[in-house]
């Protein structure tokens, strides 16, 4: 089982959101992948990308949102790329990925947490330490940001502020290249 939500924020958003939890709860911030077998930490998730819409300079999120000092993370080696990438099967951490944003588009993005792992032919529950954590850093966040029931999505200051002049929110990104607009 598993427990998401959608969110349309920029990376100011990013940064307060991230900020905001530090003081609230234990957490630490993990890049996705690493050139070694351990995780590497870092202070913003924020990372600027070279394809996008249409070859267009943006950045974006993908990382991990895991307790202080209590995670499990297991990582595996992808030898095609040369780098170890958390196993998001079994990690007891928040996926928090997309945000994809140029100065003129903002994708949503989503904070997403598996609650049970498949072990074998088994499913485990993961530990209820993680669960209560990942639960209260869902409402933390969620109460950071206004709820949209247009959109299904929570929404950030700074995304609002995009939106009043001139940004637009899109979806996904379309095969042709271009966003997939939520006006559309």
């Amino acid at each position: 089982m598993s427990k998401q939500f959608r969110v349309y924020i920029v990376p100011s958003d990013i940064q307060s959101t991230l900020d905001h939890l530090r003081s609230k709860v234990g957490l630490k911030v993990l890049e996705e992948t690493a050139p070694g077998p351990k995780p590497i930490e870092v202070e913003s998730p924020v990372r600027r990308r070279s394809t996008w819409i249409k070859a267009r300079d943006y950045v974006s999120v993908r990382c991990y949102l895991v307790p202080d000092c209590s995670a499990d993370i297991k990582m595996y080696y992808i030898p095609k790329q040369s780098h170890w990438i958390v196993y998001s099967e079994e990690v007891e951490g928040i996926e928090f990925s997309g945000c994809g944003y140029d100065g003129k588009t903002l994708l949503e993005g989503r904070f997403y947490f598996r609650n049970d792992m498949l072990i074998g032919d088994s499913i485990w529950p993961k530990r209820r330490e993680f669960i209560d954590w990942a639960d209260r850093v869902f409402r933390i966040t969620k109460k950071q940001l206004r709820w949209s029931k247009e959109l299904d999505a929570y929404i950030g200051k700074g995304a609002e502020d995009f939106l009043q002049n001139g940004g637009k929110f899109a979806t996904r990104i379309r095969p042709d290249g271009e966003p997939a607009y939520v006006d559309e």
